[in-house]
């Protein structure tokens, strides 16, 4: 399972459970410096919840240079009632967080991945199984940078992580 740093040479380090997933997940947000792109059904499954990912993306934010984050999710429920440091994370990082919602008629994408700065990135091949790669490949990375686009630019900005504040 994923444990460490992609190794060289576009070898990619395969995974199929929940835990290989979430260590990959992990590990992709290490390695981002500058900027780091999700996108997924609802990140229930990938351990974005935690403390130490907390942690891990606070000190992305809060560097000399800070870094962005844009998230791309189908359902936002998830991060709405059970992210509670996600959601402290974007009201006080919230110029450098971007979210938005895949739209219903592009449902039938079903492919989970995160790019860390264009170096490497996770990609999970379908939102029912664990399945999938940490990798450094940059012909892979380039395809889902261009699919990424391709879905941003066609969803849109959500206010359900939006708090009242009464």
């Amino acid at each position: 399972m994923a444990t460490s740093t992609p190794p060289p040479n576009n070898a990619a380090m395969k995974f199929d459970t929940r835990t290989g997933y979430q260590t990959a997940f992990n590990e992709i947000i290490t390695q981002a410096r500058h900027t780091l792109i999700l996108c997924e059904n609802d990140l229930a499954e990938s351990d974005l919840g935690s403390l130490r990912n907390y942690q891990r993306l606070w000190d992305f934010f809060s560097q000399a240079a800070p870094g962005r984050l844009q998230v791309l999710v189908a359902k936002t429920e998830f991060l709405a009632q059970q992210c509670p440091r996600f959601l402290q994370l974007k009201d006080r990082f919230a110029h450098l967080i971007e979210l938005r919602q895949i739209p219903v008629h592009l449902s039938h994408w079903q492919k989970g991945w995160g790019i860390a700065d264009g170096h490497s990135y996770l990609v999970r091949h379908h939102y029912d199984w664990y399945r999938g790669e940490l990798a450094n490949d940059a012909k892979n990375i380039a395809l889902l940078k261009q699919q990424f686009a391709t879905l941003w630019e066609q969803s849109t900005a959500t206010s359900a992580l939006q708090r009242l504040d009464l």
